[in-house]
Order: structure tokens, then sequence, then C-alpha cells
């Protein structure tokens, strides 16, 4: 009963009458599927797919490790693993790589540096001779790092393994299948050879930086030391073996610092006793190395380093090929890559010529130069400028940052003055002393030029004017704004300064690269090609690489509006024409514009110019000691010179194109008219007036004297011509008073006023009258036999052209020609200009009016 107070009013279950053991049942029913399902997931289950794995896992190894080819020392150390670079044509231009090597034997090496095989050894391969050519615990331990890192990690390789690396190029990235080839050709050296023979084959073919390989090579290259006959130092031993991990990135010429820390790096474990090596040397002696210097010499580079004229592009393929595409040096170098670029070597070799000329640097020891040449249709850097002296693993001055100078001006000031005030080479900008806080800029000649047109301030670049613009123009977040659009490493400081912004005066500076990239916006109607080296980077199994995320550099990227650029180019084209930038012009009379820059005090000077070819960037610095006057006008312009003309040579000049928009016009300017004519038909009584209708939006007073007192407006037109018809006509014969009186001519004045019909606010409506146009109007005079009512005979009294004029009819401003024959048609007086006199120094007939 309880049941059925509880429940729905049924008796209860059987399986709830029989107790405990039936809900079990009950139970097991209802789950049964589940519990067969997990059935299957047991220990035996697991253990099954884990031994299956396994056996999967190592048949594959084995059946790659028997697959892969054997390979002799000899096959491997003529293999040619060096990188190739083709040029912009698609054909092959250089080589990256260890191509500066001497070979030596391991008996020479050991007979005056024993020290140097076995600090290798203990750096990068402590098991060598324990292992057969595979180190098992660092093999596992790159496993393990590559599961955590969910990805390509860096692999333990022995130096049996790095040495076999060169035969299994086609898989130079980090994977699985290629550290299996690897351990497979590894393997069989190891059978074939001896360890001496395989780490005498290790140090000479090891890439050590500066295209140099192997110990002996790059230990003249560093110390000035030949192995073979002088004995290397434990802190010189150091800083080569601590080369291999990053040959570039520890490169002693070019990053002291970071060479130094990985040398002190390296003789901590020259001097470390828990290795299966012995210590090399003592922890004090590791102390005392340490505060060494590290003891290397530039010019070692000229000394033993082959030179080619592309030593400063192979420099920017390499940094381009780390940055955009993750290829650290020591890879790209024996890589067996091939790399597609935009280098021209014809304007390489010009470059490489004019950059080392001293001829424009005056006997100036202490003047160096960078330079860049981008093809502003593609982007693609051409050549480039490393420096008078440059070697790999100096200073490549075209990346070095210097102040720009004005050629900052047409990016961050005129350029953005067109797009924000509608400004154009015409309009008037005021060139006058101007303070900001407690600056005042100065112009080049210490004068001030008052209101001048904006060509002429780009022409002279005058400063004053420029900061004019920028301060009530354009406004500094616009010109920061536009600045780095364009590509220009701009810091924090320069958003807030005049200076920066306007004259180049920036806290950073910036480099060649940056700004041939900035300029190409003008021939680009707007655009920046982004300034890059590398055009693809295909591997040696044939994949072309992907660059990183946002590192596509073959988009174009709008930075000024299509007539902002257009403009700002007109402007730059006259610099060469007729402003600081003349010495720049090119022999051929191809067309051309650009920019000079001089900084403060003469210590950097730039011209950066272009042609629809190429944009050329170019920068001439003092590095100390004795004072130069440096003007951008003067050495940057005459290096860009020869560059491009030799470049350019034997290509057909091209001129650069209008990208749709209009020509600039000059801004209105009302004026007064000044070139009135007036003249009198005899058939239509009538006085016709002419004159130049120079604006749309001008109407024009017609104003009439005949004493040029007394004006009074006789009509208005929006044309340049008007008819007076409201004249009054002399009576022939007896004067105007009848009696005998001789007839007297009436005489008329005209003037036009024009009126501005879009002045605004306080703006000019009217200009003053401009020159007066008179007509002196005769009688006309009855021929003989006629009354005077006739109608005169045409030949007599009609002034139509080439007929002959009666001396008593109109009466001329002029001198009457000799003769009584007219020159031409109805005759005019001009006000203003003056009318040339005729051919053959004839007197001109003014006709009938003054």
């Amino acid at each position: 009963m309880d049941e059925l107070r509880r429940g729905n009013g049924s008796f209860p279950s059987r399986a709830r009458a029989h107790g405990r053991s039936s809900r079990t049942i009950v139970r097991k029913k209802g789950n049964g599927g589940k519990g067969n399902w997990k059935r299957f997931f047991n220990w035996k289950w697991i253990l099954l797919v884990f031994v299956t794995a396994i056996l999967l896992a190592v048949g594959g190894c084995s059946a790659v490790l028997m697959s892969a080819p054997t390979y002799s020392l000899d096959q491997i150390q003529k293999m040619d693993y060096s990188t190739q670079v083709y040029d912009h044509k698609n054909q092959p231009a250089i080589k990256l790589g260890a191509v500066n090597r001497e070979p030596i034997t391991m008996k020479e090496m050991q007979k005056k540096n024993p020290l140097l095989p076995l600090t290798f050894v203990k750096v990068e391969d402590e098991r060598f001779y324990q292992h057969n050519g595979i180190d098992y615990k660092g093999f596992g331990r790159a496993i393990v790092r590559n599961i955590v890192a969910m990805g390509k990690a860096e692999g333990a390789s022995t130096i049996t393994m790095q040495v076999a690396r060169n035969a299994v190029l086609q898989q130079r990235e980090k994977t699985m299948s290629r550290k299996l080839n690897e351990i497979a050709v590894a393997l069989n050296l190891e059978e074939k050879y001896s360890k001496a023979d395989i780490l005498q084959s290790y140090l000479n073919y090891i890439y050590l930086g500066n295209d140099v390989a192997g110990v002996k090579m790059a230990a003249k290259v560093y110390f000035n030391k030949d192995i073979t006959k002088d004995k290397l130092e434990p802190q010189e031993i150091a800083l080569l073996a601590g080369l291999p991990k990053a040959p570039e990135g520890y490169n002693p010429f070019t990053n002291p610092e970071k060479a130094k820390f990985r040398r002190n790096v390296v003789l901590d474990k020259m001097a470390q006793t828990d290795s299966t090596i012995r210590p090399l040397i003592t922890k004090e002696e590791a102390e005392k190395y340490k505060k060494m210097p590290l003891g290397v010499d530039k010019e070692n580079l000229n000394k033993y380093v082959k030179q080619n004229g592309s030593a400063a592009y192979k420099e920017m393929i390499k940094r381009e090929a780390e940055k955009r595409f993750g290829i650290d040096d020591k890879t790209l170098a024996g890589g067996g890559y091939k790399i597609y670029t935009g280098l021209n070597t014809k304007a390489q070799e010009a470059v490489d010529k004019a950059i080392k000329d001293k001829r424009f640097y005056k006997g100036h020891e202490n003047l160096d130069a960078g330079l860049t040449m981008v093809d502003p249709n593609t982007g693609e850097i051409a050549a480039v400028g490393g420096g008078r002296k440059y070697l790999p693993g100096y200073a490549l001055r075209a990346t070095e940052n210097h102040q720009p100078g004005s050629t900052i001006k047409p990016l961050t000031v005129f350029a953005p003055a067109v797009e924000r005030g509608d400004y154009n080479e015409y309009y008037t900008v005021p060139d006058k002393k101007i303070t900001i806080g407690q600056w005042t800029p100065k112009n080049y000649d210490n004068e001030y030029h008052g209101d001048i047109p904006m060509q002429e301030v780009v022409a002279k670049s005058l400063n004053a004017s420029t900061i004019w613009l920028l301060k009530n123009v354009v406004t500094l977040d616009y010109a920061y704004k536009k600045g780095v659009q364009a590509g220009l490493e701009l810091g924090p400081k320069d958003k807030g300064s005049y200076a920066a912004l306007g004259l180049g005066g920036l806290t950073r500076g910036v480099d060649t690269v940056q700004m041939a990239q900035a300029y190409t916006a003008f021939p680009n109607a707007g655009e920046v090609a982004p300034a890059h080296v590398i055009r693809k980077i295909v591997k040696p199994d044939g994949e072309i690489l992907e660059p990183k995320d946002g590192m596509d550099y073959n988009q174009k990227k709008r930075v000024y509006t299509k007539k902002a650029a257009w403009y700002t180019h007109r402007m730059l084209r006259n610099v060469v024409e007729d402003g600081t930038g003349i010495y720049a012009k090119l022999n051929d009379g191809r067309p051309l514009a650009g920019k000079t820059g001089t900084t403060q005090n003469s210590k950097e000077a730039w011209f950066v110019g272009y042609t629809p070819d190429y944009v050329t960037a170019v920068t001439v610095f003092n590095q100390g000691g004795e004072e130069v006057e440096l003007t951008g006008g003067g050495y940057p312009a005459q290096i860009f010179k020869q560059v491009m003309e030799e470049t350019l040579a034997g290509i057909p000049p091209k001129d650069f194109q209008n990208p749709g928009v209009p020509e600039p016009q000059p801004p209105f300017e009302l004026k007064p008219v000044g070139d009135l004519q007036a003249s009198f038909d005899q058939a239509g009584k009538q006085v016709t007036l002419q004159w130049g209708d120079y604006s749309d939006r001008l109407k024009y007073r017609v104003e009439r004297s005949e004493d040029q007192s007394n004006w009074q407006p006789i009509g208005e037109t929006t044309e340049g011509t008007f008819s007076d018809k409201g004249i009054q006509m002399p009576d022939a014969g007896g004067g105007f008073f009848g009696g005998d009186q001789p007839a007297e001519p009436k005489t008329y004045y005209y003037r036009i006023v024009a009126i501005d019909t879009q002045a605004k606010g306080g703006e000019k409506k009217e200009a003053d009258p401009g020159n007066v146009a008179q007509v002196a109007i005769q009688p006309q005079q009855p021929q003989p036999g006629q009354d005077q009512g006739d109608k005169p005979d045409d030949k007599k009294g009609n002034t139509d052209q080439g007929e002959q004029q009666d001396p008593g009819g109109f009466l001329g401003g002029g001198d009457q020609q000799q003769g009584g024959e007219q020159d031409s048609g109805d005759q005019q007086q001009q006000g203003g200009d003056q009318t040339p006199p005729p051919p053959d120094g004839q007197q001109q007939d003014d006709g009938g009016f003054f």
C-alpha cells in the first residue's frame, strides 16, 4: 500500500519484490552496452597499440635508413652546397657561402695547435670519441624538445652528422626524415673513416662567417695567423670555436660585444670539469683570457678574402633572408638555395666604382658614403653602396642612420601641404621670420625672401617658409603620420618636433634604404613600393619558401593622393632643372627629379633623385676630424649623376606620366585689365572693345569718358569683348555748329574694371581700373562731285583691310605711314604692353584712334 501511495497506483515490480539482487540485475541490463564497450580499453589493448606503433615507427625508420644513399668524404667535400643568387633578369650572378677556404690536415693542425680540434669537439660534440656517429642521448633530447615545442626545434647533431648534412641538402628543414637521412649517412661514414678523418673534414668545411670556411682561413682572417706555422692563443681558439653556432650573429667585426660574450662562454666550457673530455684550461686561466681583447683586425679581410663587387648586396641578402624567411646565415651559406633578387649587376658595378672614387671626396679621407638604388615599379633593390672601403664584416653604410636634412621635406611637408591645403607650385608662401618657442629657423643664405611661390620654396630649399607650411597647413601629427607611412623609422620625440619633421633633425636618423623607398611614392602616383632585395627563395627540392606573415613586400601601399604625388614631383623636377640639384642633371637630358639635403654644420649631405626607372638615395657624411663643407647639391649629387648615367646607358629615356589629375593652375589673382584695345567700326557706327578674359569667375564693367575725368559705366559683360553703340558721330563739314569751321574729331576714352564674382569675406571684389584705350572719330568728308550725303567711294573712305585711307580720316595715336597705305584691318592701340615694331624698320600706322 505504501508503494501504491508513493507511485502511480500500480503494483510493485517483480524486481523490487525480489530485493537487492534483482536491482543489480536490472542495472546490468540497463548499462550493458557501455560495459561491453569498456572491455576493449583495458591495459592489454593499450599495450598492443603501443607495440604496434613502435614497430611501425621502427619499420619506417629502418626503411629510410636502408634506402638512404651512401657517400664518401671525398664526394661530400666536392659537393657545391653554396647558395646561388640570381639577378633581376633571373640570370646567375653571385654565390653565398664558404667561397674562401684553405685546407689543412689534422697532422699539420696538431703540430702547432693541438688545442684547436679538442676545443671544437668539447664545444660541438663532447661525446664524439664515444659514439658511432649518433649521440642517442642528444637525439632523444631533441625528440622530446620537438614534442614539447609542438613543431620544429634544433636537433642535437653530432660532428659526423654535420659532415653528412651536406649530402642531404634536398631536406634542409629540420624534419625527422632529414634527420634519419643524416643518421644513415653518418653511420656509413663512421664505418668507413676514422674519427680523425671525419674531424679533419669538419674543421676544413665548417662555415665561420664572412664568406670563410675552415679553421685555417678563419685564423688568417680574424687573427692574421697561419695555423700551420703560428700558435693560436686559448682566447683566439675560443672565439673560433664559438662561431659555428651563429657565424654572423657572433661576427667579431660587426658584433664585437656578442662575439666577446660567446667567446667567454666557450672559455668556460674549455675549463669545464664535468665533461667526457678533460679540462683544456684551468678556471683561473679562463678568467684571465676573458679579460683579453678580441684581437681581430678588419684589414685582414682585405688581405685574405676574395673580393667581388657585390659584397654589400650579399650582406643585404643575408639580413633579409633571416628577417623575412627565418633562414640564418649559417643555413643560408650551406643550404643550396636559389635566391632570386632585384640585383642589377650593371648598376652594382657602377655603384662600387663611384662610391670608391676618390674624386668625389676631394681628397678628404674622413668622408664616407652610402647608397641604395630601388626599382620604383617593384620595390626591388637594384644596387647597394656599402661604403668607400666596404668589406664583409664592415659596417654597411647604406643601412647606417644619418640625419636626412631637407630631403625629408617632400615627404612630411610639401606633399602633405598639397593634400591638406590644396597647394601647388604657384601658390604663395610667406618666407619670413617665424619663431616657435625659443627656436627660430633660418635659411641657408641667412635671408628671408618674402611672399614667394611654393616652387621657389622647394627649389631653394628654404627653411623658414617650410616651417610656416608645417605649422599653419600640415600640422605635426599629419607630417608624422605621412613620414611613418612612407617607411621612415621616426622616434616618439620626432612627433612633437618642428625641426625633426620640417628640417630633418631626427632623433635616430634614417638610412638610404628608407629614403629610396619613401621617394618611390612620387613616380608611383602616391604609392610606396616596400624596398627589398629578395624576390623569392627556392629550396633545393624546388619548393618556394613563403615569407613570414606581414612580410610579403610585393604589394604597394598608398601614402599620398595621386594629386599630391604629381604636384610634388613637378616641383622636384624643378629642383634639378633650376634649383639646388642642378649638378645631378644627366648628360643625356632624360627626365629627372630629386631633392638635396644638408644637415646642420654640414656634417651630412644627401641627394635623393629618381627617373621612371630607378630611385637612388645617396648620403655623404663626415666621420669626424677635418671639417668639410658638405652640401647635398655637391658630393652626393655628383655621385648620383655618375651612377645613374652608367646604369641607364643604352636604355631609352622615359618620361614621367601624369596619373590622371588636372595640371596645377596658378591661384586666382584679381588684377587690372591691361590689354584693352579699341577700334571704330565705320559701317556699324560703333566702337568695339577687346581685352583678355583671364578667368571665368570674372565679369567686367565698361566705363567711358570724354575727358578722362568723368567716367560713366556703360555696361557689363562676362566676355572679353564689348560694343559701344551709344556714341555720337561728329558732323561732316562745318563742324558741330555749322558755318565754315573745319570738322573736328570726337574722342572717346574707355577703361575696364574686373569684378570677382566669387570673392568672399574681406577679399577684394574689384580690381583697379586697367589701361585706357581711346578712339578719335573723324567726320566723313564728301568726295568732289558728290553730295555731302552721298555714300563715299569705297576706295576713298573705307578703312577695310588693304585699302588706302584718306589722310583726313581716322586720327591715329601713332605716326602715320608715308604714302597713306594701311598695314592691316581696323587699327588698334594697346594699353600697357608695347607692340613690337614691324619688320624691315617700317613704321606702323595706328589708324584712326590713339
